[in-house]
C-alpha cells in the first residue's frame, strides 16, 4: 500500500485556492462536462443507485454526479470543500442537499448512507487511504463505493499527451507541492491492497472512453490551464515560448487522434471507476 504523505500543507493549500476561484470552477464545469456527464452515468451504475437509495456524493464539485443519482430517484447528499463549486451544484440540481465539508472529516455518522460516489475528489485526498477510509466509515456493510480516477502519464489522451509535452517542452524547474499521484489508482496492484486494507472488498476497475470535447486544437491546453489545478500551476509558469511549443504540440496530436466534429473535437481523455463493496 502508498505510503502516506508526510507534509501535505502546500499541497492543501494549492487545491483548496485553485478550487475555492469560481472561474477555475465553472471553466472545470464547462470543459470537462462531457467527459464527467459519461463518468456520472457509470458511478450511478456501479452505486446500483435506485428509488430509495442514500447516497452521499463525495467531492460533488458542480453537481453533475448528484444530478445522475437524483434523476435515478435516490436521497442524494453532495459534499464538498469548494464553496464555488457548491453554488454551481445548487442551480444545477436544486433540490439535493449540498454541504461544505472536509472529505477526510465529515461529521456524518457511522454506517448513514447505502452508496459513495466520487466523480474524480480522490486525486485531490491529501491521503489517499485516509479519505477512502473515512468514506467506508459513513457506509452501512455491504454499501457500496464507486469513484472515477483520470490516466495520466503514458496514456493514449489528453492527460497523457499533456504530461508528455510539459515534459518535452516545459520548464524542468517548476515543479508542484509535494501530494499524492493523481493517476496512481488507475492500477489495480495499487487500488486493490489499498481499498482492502480500508474496509472494502470484491474491488473492480473498469475503463471507460470518455472524451473532452473542444472548439479548436490549440484550445486543448486552455482547458487544462483554466479547468484543473494542478495542471494550471505548471502552465502557469512556464514561459509564452514554452506555453506556445506545449500548445502546438497538444494541438497536433489533437488533429492526429481526435474526432472531429460539427463544433470542434472530440479528444478521448480515458478514465477509470473504481468500485468496491464495504465489508
Amino acid at each position: 500500500m502508498l505510503q502516506p504523505m508526510t507534509d501535505t500543507k502546500d499541497f492543501e493549500a494549492m487545491e483548496k485556492d485553485g478550487w475555492g476561484n469560481p472561474a477555475t470552477a465553472q471553466a472545470y464545469a464547462d470543459g470537462f462536462a462531457k467527459a464527467t456527464g459519461i463518468v456520472a452515468a457509470g458511478l450511478a451504475d456501479k452505486v446500483k443507485a435506485t428509488k430509495g437509495s442514500k447516497v452521499l456524493d463525495l467531492c460533488c464539485g458542480h453537481g453533475v454526479v448528484a444530478a445522475e443519482l437524483f434523476a435515478r430517484g435516490a436521497s442524494v447528499t453532495g459534499l464538498d470543500f469548494s464553496e464555488a463549486m457548491i453554488k454551481l451544484a445548487k442551480v444545477q440540481v436544486p433540490d439535493v442537499e449540498f454541504v461544505q465539508g472536509d472529505a477526510l472529516n465529515m461529521e456524518f455518522p457511522d454506517q448513514s448512507f447505502d452508496a459513495v460516489t466520487i466523480g474524480f475528489g480522490v486525486p485531490h485526498f491529501p491521503d489517499h487511504a485516509r479519505g477512502l477510509a473515512e468514506a467506508a466509515r459513513v457506509l452501512k456493510p455491504g454499501g457500496r463505493i464507486a469513484f472515477s480516477i483520470w490516466r495520466g502519464k503514458g496514456s493514449e489522451g489528453s492527460f497523457g499527451w499533456l504530461f508528455d509535452a510539459v515534459g518535452r517542452f516545459g520548464d524542468p524547474s517548476i515543479t508542484l507541492p509535494a501530494g499524492p499521484d493523481a493517476h496512481i489508482l488507475v492500477e489495480p496492484a495499487v487500488a486493490q491492497p489499498m481499498m482492502d486494507s480500508v474496509g472494502f472488498a470484491d474491488t473492480e476497475l473498469t475503463d471507460l472512453g470518455t472524451q473532452l470535447s473542444i472548439s479548436a486544437p490549440e484550445h486543448l491546453l486552455d482547458a487544462f490551464d483554466q479547468g484543473a489545478v494542478r495542471a494550471a500551476s505548471l502552465l502557469s509558469r512556464q514561459s509564452d515560448a514554452k506555453r506556445e511549443a506545449i500548445r502546438q504540440d497538444l494541438a497536433t496530436r489533437v488533429r492526429s487522434d481526435g474526432i472531429k466534429h460539427e463544433a470542434g473535437y472530440w479528444v478521448p481523455t480515458p478514465s477509470v471507476i473504481v468500485s468496491a463493496v464495504r465489508n
